[in-house]
């Protein structure tokens, strides 16, 4: 009954005696340190290097009194809260904690060991402070652009009617820009929260991928990019919202000709994975730090602007930073996966799977 108690907690826990003797470890304390089972006999001390958690555990033995502190490693995201509980078992003749057959004595003292990690939500809280100061700094700049315009065109609109119809269009691409920007917003947190409606039906790759070098190649062009498709199977049906996917790939498809320079190639792409249909937009743009690319799929993360194409449009050279975190909350919004591979000044490679439809392998 008590081994069962402990599978059942989602923390993990170890149960040991006063020689620090590990008695027992349930499920989670095994997959903390990926591992199926311990060896007999084997000591805390084998397990957990830290002395802080070791001497809290002591401590513990020591007084016969519950104990707790939290642990920090150093330039990490490791942040555990650890509990020590003494656990008092009347032992039977025949019957122990951890195997049958093995004696113990009368009022044989345990302490359980229970580690609870903060880190992820030390993570989540640093991800909320990151956002609030991202939107803040994405929402003002164009906002004071916007202030300043207005103040010079108020100026001007009756002495240089040229110069005033300037200060118009800009103000109205800073407009649009805000307007894209809260656009985007809206759209991630509806898909982040399951509530973006998704209308999952059989598609063809080819299709897909056709609607998109359509619809991209005059981008592409105007930046004198060339594109180019690559369909191997395209018949393949995947299971997708036609509309949702097609936003990620746009978006994929975006990135590429915003950071690869005149002259550079694209090629939008489709094969079959496994059991599943990869996607992939490949370009041989500026490339991406080896430090930056576990962070590219972020809200707001952009790598250094300087890298991006000068006659990009839109302000300061830029996107909302909210295109490949929309990209990757829809592909795994149908179960796929997403990811970057890239070499700098050689290029990159996005790509994501889709599960092939239902009717297409019966």
């Amino acid at each position: 009954m008590f081994k069962s108690l402990l599978e059942a907690v989602p923390l993990p826990v170890f149960v040991v005696d006063r020689t620090l003797t590990i008695y027992y470890t349930n499920q989670a304390a095994r997959r903390l340190y990926n591992t199926m089972t311990f060896k007999q006999k084997m000591k805390l001390e084998q397990v957990l290097h830290e002395p802080a958690l070791l001497q809290l555990v002591q401590e513990s033995i020591r007084t016969e009194d519950p104990q707790q502190d939290q642990y920090e490693k150093k330039q990490t995201d490791t942040l555990w809260k650890v509990t020590v509980t003494p656990l008092s078992h009347l032992a039977r003749k025949g019957n122990t904690l951890h195997n049958a057959g093995e004696q113990t004595p009368f009022n044989y003292r345990y302490f359980a060991i229970m580690i609870e990690d903060l880190g992820e939500i030390r993570r989540l809280e640093r991800v909320q402070r990151d956002f609030l100061a991202n939107i803040s700094h994405e929402l003002r700049t164009p906002l004071t652009s916007v202030r300043l315009m207005a103040e010079t065109l108020e100026d001007t609109i009756d002495t240089d009617s040229e110069k005033a119809q300037e200060f118009v269009e800009k103000i109205e691409k800073e407009v649009q820009y805000l307007s894209g920007l809260v656009a985007e917003l809206l759209e991630l947190s509806r898909i982040e929260s399951g509530q973006m409606p998704m209308s999952i039906e059989p598609l063809e790759a080819e299709q897909l991928i056709r609607e998109v070098m359509a619809r991209m190649l005059p981008l592409a062009q105007r930046h004198r990019v060339r594109m180019f498709t690559e369909i191997e199977q395209g018949k393949t049906l995947v299971a997708a919202d036609s509309k949702l996917i097609t936003r990620a790939l746009f978006n994929l498809v975006h990135n590429a000709i915003k950071f690869t320079p005149s002259g550079g190639t694209i090629i939008i792409g489709t094969a079959p994975q496994a059991h599943l249909q990869r996607f992939y937009i490949r370009d041989t743009g500026v490339g991406i730090d080896e430090e930056d690319l576990p962070r590219v799929f972020e809200r707001f993360y952009k790598t250094d602007r300087a890298r991006t194409k000068a006659n990009y449009m839109g302000p300061v050279g830029g996107g909302t930073g909210l295109g490949l975190a929309i990209a990757q909350q829809v592909v795994e919004a149908h179960g796929g996966k997403i990811q970057a591979e890239s070499v700098v000044e050689k290029g990159s490679t996005f790509s994501f799977t889709l599960p092939v439809a239902a009717c297409a392998t019966e």
